[in-house]
Formats: structure tokens, C-alpha cells, sequence
């Protein structure tokens, strides 16, 4: 698109007289010499051929007599459109943009031609009239200024887009080491919209000065992630990277800042903010401590078989345990969120699943009733040759285990266990004689461990006890005032017995385990629940007088070599109140069982 203007301030421009008065006397004289004939204005029209008539002036400038290249010339002379610039003012300094970029020019061609034809319209009368006149009072054409508009936008437009600036985005990584982070920094941007029409403006005036002075606005472009976004998600990685510590109990298990690190993945907003987020892998590893701690087998339902292979009854299975992984790694994304959130950091429980045993109880009730476990109890002792290494202790309990006992049967100790025999499996161990103990004195010493925790099972089934006998002095692996010796010596005897007073056949089992330098005997009493209920008091202790330790120096023992042969045992009396109670609440049983420790100094011998 192009512009033509006339330049008002050319019309005030002073006129040559002289020049057009002569001009003006030659054609009256021409005209009174010739009396106004045709031929003579056809004449004076061809003097001029290809040349401006006299009078024709553009702005202030005579093109009278000038062929078409002069006149060109004069008018760009005189108007020089082209010369001159605009100056854009930028942040980053001035940057100009000449006017012939945009073909800011005076429209010499049209405005030549335009004087050319200027008195030469019309017939040959109205052409001399008309001559006659211009050469009188002349003809004035308005100077006229062309541009390109499209040059002068796309030429500022281009000047303009250099300011744009694209703003930097604050990131934020994960390393090693934690979070690393860079800073923004804000963008800008020019509209050249403004800048091409305030230019087009200025540019159009005929009387523009010849530099234009154009300041350019430049707007700040904030970036699309912005240093607070990446300070915050820097604050909860920090937050979330610390040790993670699981509980189980009072037991306690960490996993290390580092691994905690490793989980972390950063995911980007629209609204440009950054989320840490918590992808949990591998933690198997990482809580293998745990996942021992809480592993319990299950056990499977048994049956209860007699000694003569029948089954009696069913014993119930129990469910295992294990760590619940999926549910514990939950609790631990749970965790590293509230801690991603500003809360303070606490250890993870962990969490727990049943681990169904191969045979159910269910199963095996199909089988055979299933039966109630109405008393047990478990010593522990030491195994040494003081019970022939455990076998004088366990071969009872191998022994008695299945047995049977119908509604009113006795169990006696001796009749259960019988001969007490090397050919059936004991051997020599510890006895108490009169005033000192021998540690392998007796075949089959050491077997109190077993008859003391059958009668502890009995009693606490509620069973009517009727034979009991405590040891000479006290010995503290046993529950105090309800230890229940056995022994065959020199004629005399001592037994433990009680009697299934139910309404339902009883069954015994004996268990054998061991740990380490530890052996462990159990029995059970198993039958079917008839509501009675058992209490067993705390044990009342009088009469204390306390034992004491000798050092005794013998020639059995090398030199400076110490040997204990007697551990001390206070001299004490003792009661223990047990009632049983049936279904409704009446007494059954109601005893005090009643027991005499004798003092027992400890000895020492020392090698002489």
C-alpha cells in the first residue's frame, strides 16, 4: 500500500513574476501578431513538444520548459522524502531503520506527468485559453509522498522481535547428594504493533523532520517455573530424604537416608510447581530385618494319637505370621508424604499378614473331634550329665505321651512311667542324699524336671491333685512351693498323681525341644472343656533364714583350681491356695499346698 500527501507548506512558496509576466506579454504578443489563429496556437503548442508548458510549478518549484528527466530531477531536489530515518529507542540502545527501507519518496513520476499534461486538455480553443491563463496566473500541483506501508511494518517488525527474550525455567535435579537446582531468570517481549503505527504516523507527515525518535515498550515474560516453584519441591526433598526408621515392637530397623533418596522422582505441574513424588522399589531388601523378626512358622493341626496308634482327638492348628510388604511399603509412602507436607518424622509400624498352616484345623476336625488344651506348662534345665544329658528328663515325657485317661482313672508316675532302666533309656544323674547332692548318683536322676511340670499341667487343668512331694531345698528353675519330686530309695517312695475327675476322657502329650545348651520339657492335658475355672494364689513366704557360701579347701582339685558342689538355698516355708471353680461358679477344689524348704549352704572347694 502507498501514501500520497500533498506538503501544505509548499504552497506558500514566493512566485517568479518576472519569469511569468514576460512569459505572459510573449503570448499576447504572439496572440495580437498572429489575431488568435488556430495555426499560430497549434505552432506554439508544438514549440513545446515533450517539455513542460510555461506556468506548471510543483510545491515552489518552476518545471516551465523542462523535459521529463529535468523535471524528475528538480522534484526530487526539492523534495527529498527518501533522506532521513527512524530511530528506534530500545533497552538495548537505538536502532535505526532508514526511510528508503520502507520507500518514503515523492511521487516524481506521477507528479512529472501531472505537469506535463497540465494545459494541454480540451480543443485547440479551450487548450489556448487554457494556456493563456496558466501562463497568466500559472498552474501549482501539490507535491504528493509515497510509502510502503507493508515495508515499514515488516522492516520495524523485524528490528522490534530482536529485543524478545525467552525466560529460563528454574529446574531441579536429584544427585547423589540431594536436590541441585538452577535460578530463572525472566523473559521479555516488544509488540511492534504500537511501535509500526506510531512510525506509519510520523512517516506520513509531508513536514516529518528527517530522524524519528520512536521509544519501544518491552514487557517482562515471567518464566513458566519460577525459583519459589523449585525452593518449595527443594524444602520436600529435603524433607523427604532421612532415614526411614521400622517398628515392629521395641524392635527397630533403618533404612538409610540414601535409599530413601533413591525413591524420590520429581514430577513438573501445569501451573508450573514441581511435585516430589515417592516411587518405592526394592524395599524387600531393606526389610529383611523386620521380615525375620515377625516371621512365625505356622503349625499345622495335629492329631492326638494314643500309644496305640488311635487318634484320640485333633490339636489346632495355628496361622504363622509374616511381613505384609505391600501393606508396609503403603505405610512407608504414606510416611514420606507427611514428611513432604512439614510433618515431623515417625518410625513406620510394620505390618503383618497370617500365613495359613498346610493342614487347618478345620481340616482336621473332619477327621477327629477337635480338643481343648486344658493345662500345659514348660520347664527349662541345663543340659548336662546331671540329668544324663537331657534323656533322663525327656524319656519320661516320651513315655507318658498318649496317654489316655478315662473319666475317674488315675495317673501315678511311677505305674505311667515303669522301670527306670539304661535298657530303656536313662542313665546316671543328680539325687540329693542326706546332707549333699550327688550329681550323678542316681539312674534316672534328674527326671523331677518332667514329673514337676506334668503335675504344674494337672494342676492348672484343674484336676484333683493327690499325691505331691517338694524337693529338700529349693530349686529356682521351678515355680516356688509347687515343685512335685519323684524317687525310689532305700524302700521309700515319692510320686506325684492326680485323678481326670471330667465328665470326658483326658489326653497327655509330652514334648521335647531344645535350644542351644537348654532343654525344654512340656506337657499338655488335653480334653473337652467342662467351664471349670482355675485360680492359683500367689505363694506365701515365712520363716526365711538365709543360706550362706564356704570356700573349703580340698586335695581332690589341683592347685588354685575352684569348684562349685552346692549352690545356696534359703530355708523357707511356703503355701500356694489353688481353687477351681465348675460352670457355675462352684468350688471344687479348694487346697493349700504346703512345703518346707530346708536350708542349704552353698560350697566351694578350692584345689589345696
Amino acid at each position: 500500500m502507498k501514501s500520497s500527501l500533498p506538503d501544505p507548506a509548499a504552497t506558500g512558496t514566493r512566485r517568479p513574476r518576472t519569469r511569468l509576466a514576460f512569459a505572459a506579454a510573449f503570448v499576447v504578443g504572439v496572440v495580437a501578431v498572429l489575431g488568435a489563429s488556430v495555426a499560430a496556437l497549434a505552432a506554439w503548442d508544438a514549440s513545446y513538444e515533450g517539455r513542460i508548458l510555461p506556468g506548471v510549478r510543483v510545491g515552489g518549484v518552476d518545471l516551465s520548459g523542462l523535459d521529463r528527466a529535468a523535471a524528475g530531477r528538480a522534484v526530487e531536489a526539492a523534495f527529498p522524502y527518501d533522506q532521513g530515518r527512524l530511530v528506534l529507542r530500545t533497552p538495548d540502545g537505538d536502532m535505526p531503520v532508514p526511510f528508503a527501507a520502507f520507500g518514503r519518496r515523492a511521487e516524481t513520476d506521477a507528479l512529472v506527468e501531472e505537469a506535463i499534461r497540465a494545459g494541454r486538455d480540451g480543443s485547440m480553443a479551450e487548450r489556448a485559453i487554457g494556456q493563456v491563463r496558466q501562463a497568466l496566473s500559472g498552474t501549482v500541483i501539490e507535491p504528493r509522498m509515497a510509502l510502503d506501508v507493508a515495508a515499514l511494518s515488516t522492516a520495524i517488525t523485524r528490528v522490534v522481535t530482536t529485543l524478545d527474550r525467552t525466560p529460563v525455567d528454574a529446574t531441579i535435579s536429584i544427585a547423589a547428594g540431594g536436590p541441585v537446582t538452577t535460578s530463572a531468570s525472566p523473559g521479555r517481549t516488544a509488540d511492534p504493533a504500537p511501535v509500526v503505527a506510531a512510525a506509519l504516523a510520523a512517516a506520513s507527515a509531508m513536514d516529518a523532520p528527517a530522524e524519528i525518535v520512536l521509544p519501544v515498550a518491552v514487557a517482562a515474560v515471567p518464566p513458566a517455573r519460577p525459583n519459589v516453584a523449585v525452593e518449595i519441591a527443594r524444602a520436600r526433598v529435603q524433607r523427604l530424604a532421612q532415614d526411614v526408621v521400622v517398628a515392629w515392637g521395641k524392635k527397630k530397623w533403618t533404612i538409610p537416608a540414601a535409599t530413601v533418596l533413591g525413591w524420590v522422582r520429581l514430577e513438573g505441574g501445569a501451573d508450573g510447581g514441581i511435585t516430589p513424588v515417592v516411587q518405592i522399589s526394592g524395599v524387600e531388601g531393606n526389610l529383611a530385618g523386620a521380615a525375620k523378626a515377625v516371621k512365625k512358622k505356622a503349625v499345622s493341626a495335629a492329631f492326638l494319637k494314643t500309644k496305640g496308634g488311635k487318634t484320640f482327638g485333633v490339636v489346632p492348628g495355628k496361622d504363622g505370621r509374616a511381613l505384609d510388604v505391600d501393606v508396609t511399603t503403603a505405610r512407608i509412602t504414606d510416611e514420606l508424604q507427611a514428611r513432604s507436607d512439614g510433618n515431623p518424622a515417625t518410625p513406620v509400624q510394620v505390618a503383618t499378614m497370617p500365613v495359613a498352616p498346610k493342614m487347618t484345623t478345620e481340616q482336621a476336625a473332619g477327621s477327629a473331634p477337635l480338643m481343648t488344651k486344658l493345662g500345659t506348662w514348660t520347664t527349662w534345665f541345663p543340659i548336662s550329665d546331671h540329668n544324663f544329658f537331657g534323656a533322663n528328663i525327656w524319656r519320661p515325657a516320651q513315655i507318658i505321651n498318649g496317654t489316655v485317661l478315662k473319666p475317674g482313672q488315675r495317673f501315678e508316675w511311677w505305674s505311667a512311667v515303669g522301670p527306670v532302666t539304661a535298657a530303656r533309656g536313662f542313665g546316671p544323674g543328680g539325687v540329693i542324699r542326706g546332707s549333699f547332692t550327688d550329681p550323678t548318683g542316681a539312674t534316672g536322676g534328674g527326671m523331677c524336671s518332667s514329673s514337676t511340670t506334668l503335675f504344674n499341667a494337672a494342676l492348672r487343668a484343674g484336676l484333683q491333685i493327690n499325691a505331691r512331694s517338694n524337693h529338700k531345698y529349693y530349686i529356682n528353675r521351678y515355680p516356688i512351693g509347687l515343685d512335685a519330686t519323684v524317687s525310689k530309695m532305700g524302700g521309700a517312695t515319692q510320686t506325684m498323681s492326680f485323678t481326670n475327675d471330667t465328665a470326658h476322657q483326658l489326653y497327655i502329650r509330652g514334648i521335647r525341644t531344645r535350644g542351644g545348651g537348654r532343654g525344654y520339657v512340656t506337657y499338655e492335658i488335653w480334653g473337652v472343656a467342662d467351664g471349670r475355672t482355675v485360680s492359683v494364689g500367689r505363694p506365701v513366704v515365712t520363716t526365711v533364714r538365709k543360706a550362706t557360701t564356704s570356700v573349703v579347701l580340698v586335695d581332690t582339685l589341683r592347685h588354685g583350681v575352684r569348684k562349685q558342689v552346692e549352690y545356696p538355698s534359703n530355708e523357707m516355708y511356703v503355701a500356694v491356695t489353688r481353687v477351681v471353680r465348675n460352670a457355675v461358679g462352684k468350688v471344687i477344689h479348694n487346697e493349700t499346698f504346703r512345703t518346707h524348704y530346708v536350708l542349704w549352704n552353698g560350697r566351694i572347694e578350692v584345689g589345696r
